[in-house]
């Protein structure tokens, strides 16, 4: 059964802020484990949802060049020209 549980002890150094800004947080919650499970988690969707956006940028980037509304030699797009639906994404995101 040991080798489904495992341990992990933290230290705080109360002198720095930070590390007395987190220990007083832990110190207030009551399912420890648990918030630390779920913020961890939800940090690395936090990252992963970055790198979708990059990706999506970068699909738009190349609709929008495809669309001749963009280009690398020059980049200034008129407004006007642009698609509602691409300001709709945009808001979305």
């Amino acid at each position: 059964m040991d080798d489904f549980i495992k341990r992990i002890n933290l230290s705080f150094d109360l002198r720095r802020e930070q590390d007395r800004q987190v220990y007083e947080i832990l110190s207030s919650k009551q399912h420890k484990t648990t918030y630390v499970i779920d913020l961890i988690l939800s940090s690395e969707n936090s990252v992963n949802n970055i790198l979708d956006k990059n990706t999506l940028r970068e699909c738009l980037k190349e609709v929008l060049e495809e669309m001749s509304l963009y280009s690398n030699s020059s980049p200034t797009i008129v407004q006007d020209n642009i698609p509602k639906e691409i300001f709709d994404i945009f808001e979305q995101i």
